[in-house]
């Protein structure tokens, strides 16, 4: 039985540094909802399977093992404190993606992905550890950003919808797919109603799920996908085969200084990328507090964290998606029934977190879930890319302030689809610098600073009544049966 938190207190955990670390059943319990969810979740992260087998070369049962490795690495996420749901830096994928292409097929490919992503790592690692990440993003100015977040989103489309591509393969099945996703997460007819509407809430929050169980039937209706279902159920990876294919251990790490070079703008890129997420986090966490439990936010371990993830990985199994700190669609469903189900629905955000994370990598073990995947992998990132270039979109245009941003950024967003982010990057901020005045320089930073400070204000504002109301309530100045369901509170 889990150990019992105090109303008002911290979930258990052992504490280590930053780090809370907390086990099943020990210090959190499982959630019979998140346990499905979870299972809904290893669905989506098949999403990468085109990439390893095309790009990377890899066989179909290496990429199964590398596909459950890296899953199992989200973990990290609950073990180590963190009360959100991780997932990919699904947008760079693109952009890393179109750069690995341009390199002789095999072993260089390889090199060159643990190259990028052993940066990212002991980037975050090393932001995370000196809380500089927030300085960092202060000096780049909304210019930069957006056209590296609008390219990678164009580059994302694009990348997918090339002629030859899985579109033309399997056009019924990526329309189906792509129509009810889009529906479902941004029609704003259906996302007005998902308010009131138990069904359509139910369907708007796991959207990209029904969108790939529709996908499925409908693509093997229409003969697009060829099932080919072997009766085993259950299937554990070779694991020694993956490390001997893909580790650096096994195949060397890169020798030409050029390929760790390059891979520095693509690293900081990423994080770019990223780094939005990590705001998300914390403002979702936030929006869904709760006076019986006190969650701790802390976007320094967050960066740690998703360290930790790129690094294990760059040395074992290196993955194009990388490891970033949010997965939308899971992690906005959680928070939510977190917020509104109570205590009794759920009795700590780490117990429905700790759940999904688990099962999700337990579901990936089920083998005829692999093996239809494979079979719509092609589809499935169309959908999974297509999406997230609206995104990516939405957000890089939202941070642009004026004209000059947005021909910069249009340049910039060119530049990154058409040479790559070792070209975009310093040249996007070149460009920045001779067509911006001085005065333009400095109050896009002044602003970035004022952005900054209004956000760590905000947080510091909703972390203090938060802290307060955590006291009141166990002084018994709140009445706790808001955290009862409604129908008991009617006893």
């Amino acid at each position: 039985m889990a150990l019992k938190r105090e109303y008002g207190g911290i979930q258990p955990c052992i504490r280590l540094g930053m780090f809370r670390i907390r086990i099943p059943f020990i210090h959190f319990k499982i959630s019979g909802p998140e346990v499905v969810t979870g299972l809904m979740n290893a669905c989506t992260s098949y999403g990468a399977l085109a990439v390893l087998i095309s790009t990377l070369g890899l066989d179909p049962e290496v990429a199964y093992a590398l596909v459950l490795f890296e899953t199992a690495c989200y973990t990290f996420n609950w073990l180590l404190g963190e009360s959100s749901i991780c997932g990919w830096i699904t947008a760079a994928m693109a952009i890393i993606v179109i750069y690995l292409e341009t390199l002789p097929e095999g072993v260089v490919r390889l090199q060159a992905l643990t190259a990028i992503q052993l940066e990212l790592g002991i980037l975050f690692i090393v932001l995370g550890a000196t809380g500089l990440s927030k300085k960092l993003n202060t000096l780049m100015p909304p210019a930069l950003k957006g056209g590296i977040v609008l390219g990678a989103g164009i580059n994302s489309v694009a990348s997918r919808l090339a002629e030859g591509g899985a579109m033309d393969t399997a056009t019924i099945g990526c329309l189906v797919g792509l129509t009810v996703v889009c529906l479902l997460m941004f029609s704003q007819r259906i996302r007005e109603r998902m308010a009131y509407n138990k069904v359509l809430n139910l369907l708007g929050n796991y959207s990209f799920l029904w969108a790939v169980l529709i996908l499925f039937i409908v693509g093997g209706v229409s003969g697009e996908f060829n099932y080919q279902f072997s009766g085993q159920i259950i299937h554990i990876p070779d694991f020694a085969g993956l490390f001997a294919a893909v580790s650096p251990f096994s195949i060397g790490f890169a020798t030409d200084p050029s390929i760790w070079i390059t891979a520095v703008p693509y690293a900081l890129t990423a994080w770019i990328i990223a780094y939005g997420d990590f705001i998300t986090v914390q403002e979702l966490g936030l929006a869904a507090v709760r006076d019986d439990e006190h969650i701790e936010f802390d976007t320094n371990r967050t960066n740690v964290i998703c360290g930790i993830r790129n690094v294990i990985l760059s040395l074992f199994a290196p993955y194009p998606a990388l490891a970033g700190p949010l997965s939308p669609p899971y992690c906005i469903a959680t928070y939510a029934r977190y917020k509104e189900s109570g205590r009794q629905g759920m009795d700590s955000i780490y117990d429905g977190a700790g759940t999904n994370l688990i099962f999700t990598v337990i579901g990936l073990f089920i083998y005829p879930l692999y093996e239809a995947s494979l079979a719509a992998s092609g589809a499935l990132l169309v959908v999974i890319m297509v999406v997230q270039g609206f995104v990516c979109a939405q957000i890089a245009i939202n941070m642009l302030r004026d004209d000059m941003d947005k021909g910069i950024a249009g340049m910039g967003a060119g530049l990154v689809v058409a040479r790559g982010a070792a070209v975009a990057l310093p040249a996007s901020i070149v460009m920045y610098l001779l067509l911006c005045s001085n005065h333009k320089i400095h109050d896009d930073y002044q602003k970035n600073k004022e952005a900054q400070r209004l956000e760590d204000e905000e947080t510091a504002r909703q972390l203090a009544a938060l802290t307060a109301r955590m006291a009141a309530a166990k002084k018994g100045q709140i009445d706790d049966s808001d955290d009862k369901k409604p129908e008991e509170k009617k006893e």
